[in-house]
């Protein structure tokens, strides 16, 4: 799953090459170690992941004069956009994957329902949510105020949540399901 938006409301990425996956992982290793989250799990949804830590890139415009930025592919994994929280320091943990290339482990990610358990391991211990909403949101001809809606769920935060994300439905990639949990 490729997430585009407007360079307008994203990070500030620099605008070298992609770092292979390889080297995103051994960043995240030197600088967050055992804090990282080695793996998640939603037992009502029978979902188990891997979680491997993933970047972005600029893809600019043929002129050069805009861009967007595209989030790397955790592949078969989920994957843990490197600058959002951690489950020990709070703040907006953004976790996103495939439903339907490359892999299908949020296939059913839009059947998440208030109440499920979301639950993250780190070699320190396992971190518990809870679901609180979930919600769809459309991408394929979605306007700015849509775009910058979904872009709000992937910011920094001050209260503790994950955000998962992928596309949907199965079949195609029009829509975003986006789910919010808490402790």
């Amino acid at each position: 799953m490729n997430i585009t938006h407007a360079a307008t409301n994203a990070p500030t990425p620099q605008a070298s090459p992609p770092a292979p996956q390889s080297d995103i992982q051994q960043m995240a290793d030197e600088l967050f170690g055992a804090r990282q989250i080695r793996s998640v799990q939603i037992p009502a949804l029978n979902i188990t992941s891997a979680v491997v830590p993933v970047g972005w890139r600029v893809n600019y415009q043929e002129d050069l004069s805009s861009g967007a930025f595209e989030w790397d592919s955790p592949n078969a994994d989920v994957g843990w956009v490197i600058t959002s929280a951690l489950p020990d320091e709070g703040g907006n943990i953004a976790l996103y994957g495939h439903n339907n290339l490359y892999s299908r482990v949020f296939e059913r990610l839009y059947k998440a329902q208030a109440g499920d358990a979301v639950l993250l391991q780190t070699e320190a211990g396992t971190w518990k949510y809870t679901v609180r909403y979930v919600l769809l949101l459309p991408m394929l001809g979605a306007d700015a105020e849509q775009i910058a809606r979904y872009a709000a769920y992937l910011q920094p935060s001050a209260d503790a949540r994950v955000t998962l994300v992928s596309c949907y439905p199965p079949q195609s990639n029009t829509h975003r399901v986006v789910v919010i949990a808490q402790p």
